[in-house]
């Protein structure tokens, strides 16, 4: 046992020796007369202490037992609930429905065999005008029980790991509506102070700093102000404001949506939205924003009118080439969606095209769980559970996934060991899919003017940290030239070669891809001292290691006025976007092609649409590649600005260079990325000077010139 856990089992200990005797100091009546002030009061915790203690002392007023179970069950202490109700789960006449809410605590405490045959004894004798509403409910909740048996049976799913989010981001307040804005920031809405406010937090050498309140955000006084979520296009927050009218209570609380629009520097003013979504007799709260064309979908949850029961989720949209808020009236996300239950937490994966949301009106292994959904609006396939360990007997909710698509956040008030021993509040948890297999980088150390392998080598692995700093991991010596290490997933890596009389070589690489990929690493060229020249053409050794999985852009931090240049994706990996190709490549060299007359450029076959085949001359970079750039004769360069595996020229980073010249695109058909290229320069220092002003002003540093002669690639300029 852990010095922690050892520490906690003796605090418990001593706590109940002392609850104990107070318990015996007090009469019956005593602590009945303060646990129904303590009950008027919201107290609802110290409430169900004093009624049970003094249902223990008089076992025949059975409204005690009700009564502190009734507390138990608003607090989620789950157990203690079932624990009392035990002694009234037949009193259907007393207590309406009594017989289901024992059974659905034993449910939730994880006693499945128990829930079921509660949940059986009970409609069985239910005699309610409503019975076949209640039978419909009864056997969703016996489906979930067995679901949660097979489960259990088969064990979590072995490839998502799920940590509890430690101090100080969890405390024993409530924290929920994770928001991660790339690997290492996360926005969340915590209880911490006296009302909920979204914090940001940051992960700097693997552990969490202290959140703080966003400096750019509007101040919004007394309310709670929580549940934010940032659009595609990082030009509008949308987030709830919640009335202080009672003790905050989750979904008991009403809620609505407001939203702010990023104006150069700062935000501006909150604006409510419209009545018709802001209904004043309902809670609207949890906004999920997508964007799809020219349209933004706002998805969010709400009690109002015209729904299936309960929360329901809901959608409205707007025209994204206005700026206003007015959106069209909400609309039901439909029957496959919603159930006479709650459903809630929407999130929309654009990747995937599917819709995560929590319900208690579907089949759960508790009460509410995670569920997800392929469709858009109120189109969609039938709902699945995504099982455990995400889900659990107690409440899961605010399923997010993180911009990289391998990790991601929930939320929950399960137990977790000894870090969390209570399921009276909600804590943030976070998961990544763990790789099948151990993760290695490989690779091969050459001598570049013999193109041989260089036994001998020195090569280290070093672990890069998001603050300049870096970690020596594992050091060889390659007897064969080759070389290989263990890795760890979501990290970042530098692999550095040396060898005496060469001069060092280094490539930096990242894992996050670690999903598609097992083996990473690159082969290393070693520059003998003696045989320095500068050499015209010729590749630098290469940058990033082989395997790379990237999407196109990730959210900027919205607290970041000048984010971009911090945040946004460049050609280095530690925002997991993009990749620099300056890769070697042991493919074979490709034959000279016959030279045309006209213009004097090699004869290439060129389609229709004006696109054509083109192989790279250099050694180290002789892809094929497919391109409609324009060709012309003699030498000339580009601006290799960054590679992508989905290009986007509307995309923002690419505005601040346009001034300087032409983006083109080469398809790396290989690799299946996309190179783009700013055109085009007829003298090497006029693309110099082009480069010095790009490498300032935009989020390229790693750009660099690419010599062209005749219409085909050489080659890297040093």
């Amino acid at each position: 046992m852990s010095r922690i856990a050892l520490l906690t089992l003796i605090l418990s200990t001593i706590a109940s020796q002392a609850l104990a005797q107070q318990e015996k100091d007090m009469s019956w009546h005593k602590h009945f007369k303060l646990a129904e002030k303590l009950y008027e009061k919201s107290q609802y915790a110290d409430a169900a202490w004093h009624y049970r203690a003094a249902f223990r002392q008089k076992t025949r007023r059975k409204e005690l037992a009700y009564k502190a179970g009734e507390c138990y069950f608003i607090i989620r202490d789950y157990h203690n609930a079932a624990d009392m109700w035990q002694h009234v789960k037949d009193q259907e006449k007393l207590y309406p429905l009594i017989g289901l809410k024992y059974a659905r605590m034993l449910k939730q405490d994880g006693r499945y065999q128990e829930a079921i045959e509660a949940f059986s004894e009970f409609i069985q004798r239910y005699e309610g005008t409503d019975r076949e509403v209640i039978t419909d409910i009864v056997q969703t909740e016996i489906k979930g029980c067995e679901l949660a048996l097979t489960l259990q049976a088969q064990g979590p799913d072995p490839s998502i790991a799920v940590t509890h989010l430690p101090e100080p981001v969890n405390t024993p307040e409530t924290e929920f509506a994770p928001l991660p804005i790339s690997k290492d920031i996360l926005y969340f809405s915590s209880t911490v102070g006296t009302r909920a406010e979204i914090y940001r937090t940051q992960k700097i050498n693997n552990r969490w700093i202290k959140p703080i309140v966003p400096q750019s955000f509007p101040q919004i006084p007394n309310d709670h102000y929580c549940n934010g979520t940032l659009s595609p296009d990082q030009k509008r927050f949308y987030f709830t404001i919640c009335k202080s009218v009672e003790s905050w209570g989750g979904l008991t609380t009403r809620c609505e949506i407001y939203v702010i629009k990023r104006v150069g520097d700062t935000w501006s003013t909150p604006e409510r939205l419209r009545d018709y979504i802001n209904q004043p007799d309902a809670t609207t709260t949890h906004p999920c924003v997508v964007h799809k064309d020219n349209t933004e979908i706002l998805y969010f949850a709400s009690n109002r009118e015209g729904g299936k029961g309960g929360m329901d989720i809901w959608y409205t949209t707007r025209d994204l080439r206005s700026n206003d808020i007015d959106f069209t009236y909400p609309i039901n996300a439909g029957p496959d969606i919603n159930t006479m239950g709650d459903e809630i937490t929407p999130w929309y994966d654009t990747r995937t095209g599917q819709l995560y949301f929590a319900s208690n009106g579907h089949v759960s292994l508790g009460g509410l769980d995670i569920f997800r959904a392929q469709g858009a609006k109120s189109q969609w396939d039938p709902p699945k559970n995504v099982g455990t360990p995400l889900n659990s007997p107690a409440d899961d909710f605010f399923y997010i996934e993180a911009p990289s698509g391998k990790s991601g956040f929930f939320v929950s008030n399960r137990t977790f060991d000894v870090e969390k021993i209570t399921t009276t509040h909600e804590d943030i948890f976070s998961f990544t899919r763990q790789p099948k297999v151990q993760l290695i980088a490989n690779g091969e150390i050459f001598d570049k003017q013999k193109e041989q392998l260089l036994p001998g080598a020195t090569v280290r692995l070093y672990q890069l940290n998001n603050d300049g700093t870096r970690k020596l991991l594992a050091s060889l010596t390659t007897p064969d030239g080759f070389y290989q290490f263990d890795i760890e997933p979501e990290q970042q890596y530098r692999i550095e070669a040396e060898a005496e009389s060469y001069l060092p070589g280094s490539y930096e690489f990242n894992t996050d891809d670690y999903i598609d990929f097992q083996e990473y690493g690159a082969p290393i060229y070693l520059e003998p001292m003696d045989a320095i020249a500068d050499e015209p053409g010729t590749e630098l050794p290469p940058a990033i290691g082989t395997h790379m999985h990237h999407a196109d852009a990730i959210p900027t931090d919205p607290d970041l006025p000048d984010s971009n240049s911090q945040y946004a994706p460049t050609t280095t990996l530690s925002n997991d976007t993009d990749v620099d190709t300056t890769q070697p490549n042991n493919a074979s060299q490709s034959t000279s092609h016959n030279t045309s007359e006209k213009n004097n450029l090699p004869a290439i076959a060129i389609g229709e649409d004006g696109t054509y085949i083109m192989r790279g001359r250099s050694k180290y970079d002789s892809y094929e590649v497919l391109t409609n750039a324009k060709r012309f004769p003699g030498t000339y360069y580009k601006i290799q600005l960054i590679a992508v595996k989905h290009f986007n020229p509307e995309h923002p980073r690419y505005q601040p260079i346009k001034e300087w010249g032409e983006l083109e695109t080469e398809y790396i058909i290989e690799k299946k990325l996309t190179r783009v290229l700013l055109a085009r320069f007829f003298s090497l220092e006029e693309a110099q000077a082009v480069l010095d002003e790009v490498r300032k002003v935009s989020p390229f540093q790693r750009a660099f010139i690419v010599e062209y002669e005749d219409g085909e690639r050489i080659g890297r300029v040093r």
